[in-house]
């Protein structure tokens, strides 16, 4: 399970990095089709094609949002970038266990909530604690899938997750 929420997360995180612009004209039929069901109200909708899969970014109820569809129109998975106030109590608890009870010993640089129909809701998370930047994976319930420091030489979950792909 560790294994394919890792590899899920470095192929959602390899996609937006090489991802090549196309228009909604060129996108197949069943493709927007399943994005208009799911996100009807969505706006500012721009199309990337990356591998085989269609990713888009757009706004849903004020969210920035990146979506990745296969060539059928299934939905493979969802990343809404999130605030801080907005991780459940479970995650911030998880973190103040793991970091300290004072918030002023970490920050949370970046959080992003990811669901998926075929596996359990988790927060992609980047926290700096004295000058030190991890990338960290948790479930909804609070527990640490993965921490990985970032050095000067890597970029961290991304690296792992970029090598992982390649080995498919």
């Amino acid at each position: 399970m560790k294994n394919v929420l890792l590899l899920s997360v470095g192929l959602f995180i390899s996609n937006l990095l090489g991802a090549q612009k196309i228009s909604s004209e060129n996108l197949p039929l069943d493709v927007a089709s399943s994005f208009k069901n799911k996100y009807s109200t969505a706006e500012k909708a721009s199309w990337e094609m990356d591998y085989d899969n269609y990713q888009v970014n757009f706004t849903f109820l004020k969210t920035d949002m990146t979506a990745l569809f296969n060539p059928n129109g299934e939905w493979l998975e969802t990343d809404a970038h999130i605030k801080e106030t907005e991780l459940p109590k479970e995650v911030k608890d998880s973190l103040t266990k793991h970091f300290g009870a004072v918030l002023t010993t970490y920050n949370i640089e970046e959080a992003q909530k990811i669901e998926s129909p075929k596996r359990d809701m988790f927060y992609y998370l980047v926290v700096v604690q004295n000058l030190t930047t991890y990338d960290m994976v948790l479930k909804e319930n609070g527990h640490i899938v993965l921490k990985e420091k970032r050095t000067d030489d890597s970029e961290g979950v991304l690296k792992f997750k970029k090598t992982k792909k390649k080995e498919k």
